[in-house]
């Protein structure tokens, strides 16, 4: 059981490190690029029109049901559930 301990400890180091260096990279607010946009005034209007929000809410919960079947697809071919 101890191996099972370090392999579990090494890979939450390593998505330690990854995910540090991801939030290293991103500013710390997302509205903060909008302030400094050229287009942050028109941002309200474009909205109106065009429903962002509802677009990239859209777009994320199909990328997230997308990114599911893959994983369970890969899992069921990992344990010969699937050809």
């Amino acid at each position: 059981m101890d191996i099972f301990n370090n392999i579990i400890s090494w890979i939450g180091d390593k998505l330690n490190y990854v995910l540090s260096l991801i939030c290293v990279v991103l500013p710390d607010s997302p509205f903060k690029l909008l302030d400094d946009s050229p287009i942050g005034e028109y941002i309200g209007y474009i909205n109106y029109f065009i429903p962002l929000d509802f677009i990239l809410d859209s777009l994320s919960a199909w990328t997230a049901a997308i990114v599911i079947y893959y994983g369970v697809q890969i899992i069921m071919r990992w344990a010969k559930a699937i050809k």
